[in-house]
């Protein structure tokens, strides 16, 4: 399957994936959450040969902000930056239905 940034997908049902978050800091901490069916997200980076996985974006990235990140992160804003999803290329055939660019 040939993935490149700028592609959106839309999730056929709720999948699980990895919910990365960044900070101003030299760390980066994660969680495993889910992202709710019909929810559509758009490829951030051309991922490298090889790559098992990619770095997406929500198109609801406010409304879906809450239930991906902690209050415990979010509430220290003077560090942390955001979030972005870690999908496996694998649930993009799987789990997802492209749509078109944007």
């Amino acid at each position: 399957m040939h993935v490149e940034r700028g592609q959106r997908y839309r999730a056929k049902f709720d999948v699980s994936v990895t919910c990365m978050t960044s900070w101003a800091a030299p760390f980066t901490g994660g969680y495993e959450r889910v992202l709710p069916k019909g929810e559509t997200i758009v490829i951030t980076h051309d991922p490298p040969p090889g790559a098992t996985a990619v770095y997406a974006d929500p198109e609801n990235y406010r409304r879906l902000h809450s239930n991906m990140v902690p209050l415990k992160d979010r509430l220290q804003f003077w560090v942390y930056r955001g979030y972005y999803l870690c999908v496996r290329i694998a649930q993009l055939n799987d789990a997802f239905e492209p749509l078109d660019f944007t």
